[in-house]
């Protein structure tokens, strides 16, 4: 049975059979035992077989995105360090180039040594500028040989600051804007950030946007999503001491628009992007997209109204996504397995896979002048391009993303434009693998089905 709440949110509502909604791993080889079974848990999953729409061109402003395909934006943790493109970060991005998707969202990219989640993440300032446009100039030649001059990689950098998340050196040095009991362990431990400090940080944000322009990105990503900085205003109800924060919708927005604003005037034709929380999985007053009754039911109200706001502001794509990865990485990853030591969620993954893709449905049917950009699809394996397919059709997202997918088997798209299939032996098993090594630290890949370069690697965590 499903509930549906306002604005065609929905959850599913737990049966008196509990095998009907208990987690399992996918199984299934056609496309009737996957239908048979979001028929049994009470979900209307979308589906058709005519993959046309996912090749139809898109335009944004004046460029045309060749297909619906993104690669979604994972962290390798294979900069250098002092934060330019290592020698992994090239062969990655290359691999996604040749694979024939159209969009490459990049990956979480600091703008500040102290914003950095991993002592190898990527960082963008005029140091590492040089190495940003070799690798751009490298993928951009690398698409070129593959499809010819027809097929023009249309690419976004996620610029971040990660906050609470933040690990320069390997050891955690959060700073917040506002305590989160649910993500915070101590009031005591956190800094939290003032209005000054945070000027000066969006000054650094504007300025790795001029970057991003001279490097020869497309599009930049203000990133407000999974718990990191940005994504601390929208939940801030409870900070009342900041322009930033308090129950004023305007406020919690007020440091992405102000950022949004300041790279339009300083910059002639790179685009706006931004990936979102629709949905944390957080009570109220912590929890952003989430009712004021102590539950943590969704409430579509502030996600549209933002969608709609970025939209206003400029914004040419909007990422949608959901939870936060180490609190409730079910709500924006459904897997098979979850990290060592951790327990399964009490629910199948596909009604993972349908909130991911109603919630973005509901804000794209919401804003249809928006743009968005789907997810939840990794763990769909080869029944993915269907779903899809009929995602598309019903007009529930404009572009489809791939995460973790696209570390496994970056080639989907192309042998989907030349096999109208993909081969299921190449698939993401969804497996929590490629974030064990997150967590552990370690240059991030798919150790299954990238073996000779991430297996090595995933043994250390075992060593």
């Amino acid at each position: 049975m499903i509930i549906f709440h306002r604005a065609g949110f929905i959850t599913v509502h737990r049966t008196t059979n509990k095998n009907m909604t208990k987690h399992e791993t996918f199984r299934f080889k056609t496309a009737d035992e996957l239908l048979k079974k979001a028929e049994e848990l009470g979900i209307n999953l979308p589906w058709q077989e005519d993959l046309e729409l996912l090749f139809k061109p898109v335009c944004l402003g004046e460029i045309e995105i060749q297909n619906r395909l993104v690669v979604h934006p994972m962290e390798g943790f294979d900069a250098n360090p002092d934060g330019s493109p290592g020698e992994l970060t090239f062969r990655r991005y290359n691999r996604y180039a040749e694979g024939g998707s159209g969009m490459i969202w990049f990956e979480a990219t600091a703008v500040v040594k102290e914003g950095r989640s991993n002592p190898r993440q990527l960082i963008i300032n005029r140091q590492t500028l040089p190495g940003f446009q070799r690798l751009i100039e490298d993928i951009r030649s690398s698409a070129l040989k593959a499809f010819g001059p027809s097929h023009s990689l249309y690419l976004v950098l996620q610029l971040t600051h990660s906050g609470r998340f933040s690990k320069p050196e390997g050891l955690p040095e959060p700073s917040v804007f506002c305590f989160n009991p649910y993500l915070d362990r101590d009031s005591d431990e956190i800094r939290l950030l003032t209005d000054e400090q945070l000027e000066q940080v969006q000054d650094i944000f504007i300025e790795a946007g001029t970057l991003a322009e001279k490097a020869g990105f497309d599009s930049v990503d203000i990133k407000a999503s999974h718990g990191y900085l940005l994504h601390d205003f929208l939940s801030s109800f409870t900070r009342e001491d900041s322009r930033f924060g308090g129950p004023s919708f305007e406020n919690r927005t007020r440091f992405i628009r102000e950022v949004i604003q300041g790279i339009q005037t300083k910059t002639s034709s790179l685009k706006i992007s931004s990936r979102i929380n629709l949905y944390d999985g957080i009570p109220y007053p912590y929890g952003f997209g989430v009712r004021n009754d102590g539950s943590v039911a969704m409430d579509p109200d502030e996600p549209v109204k933002l969608a709609r706001q970025l939209t206003q502001s400029g914004c040419d794509l909007i990422n949608g996504t959901m939870g936060i990865p180490l609190l409730n990485a079910h709500l924006n990853r459904p897997y098979d397995k979850p990290l060592p030591g951790m327990s399964l969620p009490d629910e199948h993954p596909l009604e993972g896979v349908a909130r991911l893709i109603d919630g973005v449905g509901m804000v794209q049917q919401a804003v249809p002048e928006a743009k968005l950009v789907g997810t939840g699809y990794s763990w769909l394996r080869h029944l993915f391009p269907e779903v899809a397919a009929a995602v598309l059709a019903q007009k529930k997202a404009t572009f489809i993303g791939l995460g973790r997918s696209s570390f496994a088997y970056p080639a989907a798209p192309k042998d989907l434009m030349q096999y109208g299939k993909i081969r299921k032996e190449k698939t993401c098993t969804s497996c929590s693998k490629c974030t064990e090594l997150m967590r552990n630290m370690l240059v991030t890949g798919c150790p299954i089905r990238d073996k000779e370069v991430y297996g090595p690697i995933y043994k250390k965590i075992k060593c």
